[in-house]
């Protein structure tokens, strides 16, 4: 059972001219459900960008928007479910003043498996346009007598079905948030999930769910958002309520959910990932005051350019609290408040051994200062060093560094990474010397997305003055790029 979040890319080269130079925008949630006594089912939520879709007049003075949306899911290389739909957007009288997003919702009964799962969206009314599609992993595991939890669904606000649809649940009809970010005008999280099969452990009686917020980059609960609720046991039940995030620092988090039994024990979670802006509350200093640092790892660092540097290298793995409060506490010069920072931050990450966590990263961090450094940037400070420190060492790396006509260029592949399968990096240099490569792309959540990619790689066989929304009969759409994207080797 895996949510997955992400920005569909343009994986075929928009050369030619776009239609009022718009190019479709979609995103796509991806939860799964156990249907009691039948098979469990794949939702699919679809979000189109109106500023991105370009709208066609079908009667005087009313004008829509058509997106064809074409989805095919297969298991072992055997086509499991197929759609191809026509969507229409709701009718506007205004193309100057788009705002917002339209949505379709789709479901899909599959039995429990892994899938690979294809989506391609096409603008009807732009014929110019080329079709964005993605590939994608689903996997769909609820056991039969088996307690679980099904992905966790975040939204925005709900109705009572008057005619149950598709995708009602629970007797309601949901908005799905399908971006998951809360600016600083959100100040509520609304969650809907569903508790599989607690009646399989008891008879009778009731069990704990516990539901709280943590930190992505060290999965500590965040301090006043972890909370519980008891159930009757029961074959299904549904987890509906609300979080109040209005002192929810900026960062990324994960919304965890966890059956427990009657000791206590965890039988059951998911999670959802999200993202937070709240500029107006940062990292809580009183959390440090009653950290005792006393014979421990960072006691021992008693050198103060020593303890600023390595403050300074936790910034790929820092929470954006954390990164921004690091340069006020290395202005303070208070060594005790910077060792109590360190320490705190590992034990928060390795809480078993926060030296061995320190250790390890210090390593790793001198490793990829001896690779990755340029004549501007230690190692750490680079786009490859941070994703290596951020992520660890990719599964595959795919180099070339003098492809004729082709910037130099680096694919990263991680089987899985962040939570996410089958992920990637793409970092290109145009200075042949300073080994200076910068993230151009990845199809990881909160990481660069750039549909055109490899325009930039392949920018070098065009010159100065290049302007990728123009056409270039000359170039096929075809690059060894691409192709060591789609098939890491």
């Amino acid at each position: 059972m895996k949510r997955i979040l992400f920005l569909l890319s343009v994986l075929a080269l928009p050369f030619c001219t776009m239609a009022q130079h718009k190019i479709l925008r979609p995103y796509l949630n991806t939860t799964t459900y156990s249907a009691l006594g039948d098979t469990p089912f794949v939702e699919n939520a679809m979000a189109f960008d109106c500023k991105t879709a370009v709208y066609k007049q079908f009667e005087p003075g009313k004008f829509r928007a058509t997106v064809e949306i074409s989805t095919i899911i297969k298991h072992a290389g055997e086509v499991a479910a197929y759609s191809k739909i026509a969507l229409n957007s709701p009718v506007v009288t205004d193309t100057t003043a788009l705002d917002g997003a339209f949505i379709d919702q789709q479901r899909f009964s599959l039995p429990n498996g892994e899938y690979e799962m294809e989506i391609s969206v096409k603008d009807m009314n732009n014929p110019k346009g080329l079709a964005a599609s993605e590939k994608t992993t689903v996997v769909v595991d609820f056991p039969k007598n088996m307690p679980a939890v099904s992905d966790i669904l975040l939204y925005d606000s709900y109705v009572k079905a008057a005619k149950p649809s598709a995708c009602t649940k629970s007797g309601l009809d949901f908005v799905p948030r399908i971006v998951g970010f809360y600016g600083a005008k959100d100040t509520k999280l609304n969650f809907y999930t569903e508790l599989y099969n607690s009646n399989k452990l008891y008879g009778e009686g009731k069990y704990l769910v516990s539901y709280f917020i943590e930190s992505y980059e060290s999965t500590a609960k965040m301090s006043g958002f972890s909370f519980s609720k008891r159930f009757d046991v029961a074959e299904a039940n549904v987890l509906m309520t609300s979080i109040d995030i209005s002192e929810l620092p900026t960062g990324n988090y994960y919304l965890v959910v966890e059956m427990r039994d009657r000791s206590n024990a965890l039988i059951a979670s998911n999670s959802a990932r999200f993202q937070r802006s709240n500029p107006g509350v940062g990292y809580d200093i009183a959390d440090l005051n009653s950290v005792n640092i006393g014979n421990t790892f960072a006691s021992m660092i008693t050198n103060m350019d020593s303890l600023r540097m390595y403050i300074k290298y936790l910034d790929p793995v820092c929470s954006e609290a954390e990164r921004d409060y690091i340069p006020t506490l290395i202005q303070t010069g208070n060594m005790k408040t910077m060792q109590q920072f360190l320490y705190n931050f590992w034990s928060a990450r390795t809480p078993m051994n926060p030296a061995e966590g320190w250790r390890d990263y210090l390593a790793a961090v001198r490793s990829v200062n001896a690779s990755y450094s340029t004549t501007s940037y230690p190692g750490y400070r680079t786009d490859r060093g941070y994703v290596f420190l951020k992520y660890g060492a990719p599964d595959r790396i795919m180099e070339s560094p003098n492809e004729p006509g082709a910037y130099p260029y680096e694919i990263w592949h991680y089987y899985e990474v962040a939570n996410q399968r089958n992920k990637r990096f793409v970092f290109m240099t145009k200075d042949f010397v300073t080994n200076d490569y910068h993230l151009i792309h990845s199809d990881v959540i909160g990481e660069i997305n750039n549909p055109r990619w490899q325009l930039e790689i392949y920018s070098r066989v065009y010159g100065v003055g290049y302007d990728p929304d123009s056409e270039h009969p000359q170039y096929e759409g075809a690059t060894r790029a691409g192709d060591l994207y789609n098939n890491p080797r």
